[in-house]
Parts: C-alpha cells; structure tokens; sequence
C-alpha cells in the first residue's frame, strides 16, 4: 500500500472524488506539509505546480495505505497533465512520512503563488467538467494520449460550464433536467474536437416521451468574431484563410472570406479573445465593440457556440496584407474594402460564411448610427 501527499487543486474533495469514481475511495485524510517547496500557479494555466523554495512548506493533504485502484486513476489522471510520481519526505503530526508526489515530468514556468480558494471560484467547474471526459478515457486509452488532448479537453469544459447559462425561454420550452433521458454515451472521437454519440429519450410537445433516439454531435469549444469597422472611411477588414469545411465538403473554392475569428482560452473574457485575435490574424489594435450576438451556427449537430462583435477602429490601406500564427499553421490575408464592396460581395454569395453574414446584416442596421457618432 502507498501514501499519498495530494497539493493544490486534489485539496479540493468533489474534483478528488469525480477522478476516484465509485470504486477509488480514499481513506480518511489529514493535514501534512511538503518542506522546501512552494505552491505555484503554471504560468498562463489553471493549475499548480511544487517549486523548491527553502523556507517554505507546501501545505497538503496525506493519504494513507491508498488502494492499488484508487492509485491507479490518480496516477492516470495526473499522467493525463503530464506529471508522474516521486517519493518525498511530508511532514504531519505524528512525525515523517515518506510518500509519493506528482511532479511535472517536463520543466514548466512557474507563476504567483498558488491559492486554493482563488482557483476554486475561477476553475473548479471546469477542472471537473474536463477531469469528467479524461477519466472516461481510463483503461482504454493511454496517458501520454490523453496529455496531448489535455488543452482542447479544457477547453470543451470551459464551454460546457459556460453553457450553464442559457439564452431566455419566453416562446420556446423551458426545459427540465428530467425532459431528457440519456440512455448511452460514448466518445467515438477526441482530439481538437470531439464527436459524441447519444441514444437517448426526450420530451415531445404533446406531453409524451419520444422513443429511444440515435443521435450525434460535434463537440467543439466556444469562440469569438470579430468584424474591424472604420466609420469614419466607411470600411472594412475581411479575412480569407484555407479551410476544412469547404475542403471535406469537396469545394475546390476553399479559402473563405470571414471575420476575425477565434477559439475562446479557458477563463477568458470573450471581449479579451476579440482583441488577441485581432492582433494575431491581422495585427490590429481594435478600439470599441459593439455586442452583435450570441448563437448556435449550426445546432442541428454542433455544439460551437459563438459570440460575435463588431470593432471601431482605424482601417488605413496599410492594415491589409499577411498575418497568423506560424506555430498554428496560419496563413492569413487580410482584405480592407468598402461597405458597399462587402454588400456587394454579401448579395453575389461570395460571403459564404455564417458569422460574417450575421456581422453584415447588423452592420448594414446600425451602419448610418455608427457613421454618425463618428
């Protein structure tokens, strides 16, 4: 049997339990500290890492004689996140105890100070709805796999736990947990995105509950647009980039004319997204925004969610031209047109692209208000 010294987030007892499951419990725990080392946030994450600092004590929680199955989805789970275990000296009130810790197996950058009450009220929910689908994985995938989808797992949390907060029911049902059964789950695929497949029941609107139901989804995470509009020149700033949907679609027209666009970081204002976004893919400074929306692009089988906004800003003819991120593959053209050219380009189709539209239809609505306070 094995002690266990569990720091930072694994002090927190529902995310502990949700990696345990049913058959991983714990016996009762007790207060220990980790002398030398610090408690750290991982600079630009939501979690913790132990960095040696001389005069501290990283304070933690001591498991004793812990079960080989618990041990076992604790270690995949911390496997997932790419730390691995290693035996140190904890101290506790009845004297040393020798026990294992996970540590990073790469070096990472560590930040301020790691405070659990903080990282409860900004990450709690997500690091559950993610430690939720990386322990569905155990026993059938391998960790190193799910280490490398540990980034776009997050962030599918982070629109699940956003999605707790839905758009009003005035007209449509106000739906009740009990108005959906799910009988079957399972994940066929998961990488950058994920494709789930349901059989399930719902509520229908005579009253009754619908037979069993095949269904399926793909899952992505939510993200931004973002249309730069110059009220004073009366312009524009499109982008065009090659793109998959066409392409699988069998488009040989697959470069598409869009708004800036961009997947939304866990814990990241929506607003925040507009604006790294805009200096990544065209390398604007946007000014004001103007909310256009909020909605489901297609929710007949995907579950991307998107916030779409409008900017003020100066659109000179030298803000078109080449941008993107190498690192993500990138290639970017941005376009600075009039408003009658985008128009135009809007009734000809060549704007094929949802969020793009939607951002025209509202500029085109509040385009001579805009132009006016100018």
């Amino acid at each position: 049997m094995t002690d266990l010294f569990l720091f930072g987030t694994l002090r927190h007892q529902p995310l502990l339990q949700r990696i345990l499951g049913e058959e991983g419990a714990l016996p009762a725990l007790e207060p220990a500290f980790l002398p030398g080392h610090d408690t750290r946030w991982v600079a630009g994450r939501g979690h913790p890492v132990l960095v040696d600092a001389p005069e501290a004590r990283a304070e933690g929680l001591l498991a004793r004689d812990v079960s080989p199955a618990a041990l076992d989805r604790l270690a995949f789970y911390e496997a997932g996140q790419g730390y691995h275990p290693q035996t140190r000296t904890v101290e506790t009130q009845s004297g040393p105890v020798a026990a294992q810790v996970w540590l990073p197996q790469h070096a990472v950058t560590p930040g301020g100070t790691f405070d659990l009450s903080d990282w409860q009220m900004r990450w709690a929910d997500v690091a559950d709805v993610a430690a939720a689908e990386v322990m569905s994985h155990f026993g059938q995938s391998a960790p190193d796999a799910v280490a490398k989808r540990y980034l776009p797992i997050r962030a599918r949390a982070a629109a699940r736990v956003n999605a707790r907060q839905s758009a009003p029911t005035t007209l449509r049902r106000h739906a009740a947990r009990e108005d959906v059964e799910v009988i079957r789950h399972r994940q066929a695929y998961a990488h950058f995105f994920s494709v789930e497949e349901y059989e399930l029941r719902h509520r229908k609107f005579d009253g009754s509950i619908s037979a069993p139901l095949d269904r399926a989804v793909f899952v992505s995470t939510d993200a931004v647009t973002v249309l730069p509009y110059d009220p004073v020149r009366d312009r524009v700033l499109l982008i065009e980039q090659f793109r998959m949907g066409p392409f699988g679609r069998g488009d040989q027209q697959c470069w598409s004319l869009e708004a800036i666009a961009g997947r939304i970081e866990p814990g990241e204002p929506t607003e925040e997204t507009a604006r790294r976004e805009a200096m990544e893919e065209a390398g604007l400074e946007i000014g004001e925004m103007r909310r256009i929306g909020s909605y489901y692009a297609s929710p007949g089988a995907k579950s991307e969610y998107i916030f779409s906004y409008l900017a003020l800003c100066d659109l000179p003819d030298s803000a078109a031209g080449l941008g993107g991120l190498l690192s993500e593959g990138e290639d970017i053209r941005a376009h600075v047109i009039s408003y009658d050219h985008a128009m135009a380009l809007l009734q000809s189709g060549e704007v094929e692209n949802s969020p793009l539209m939607v951002s025209l239809q509202w500029l085109a609505l509040h385009r001579e208000e805009l132009r006016a306070s100018a």
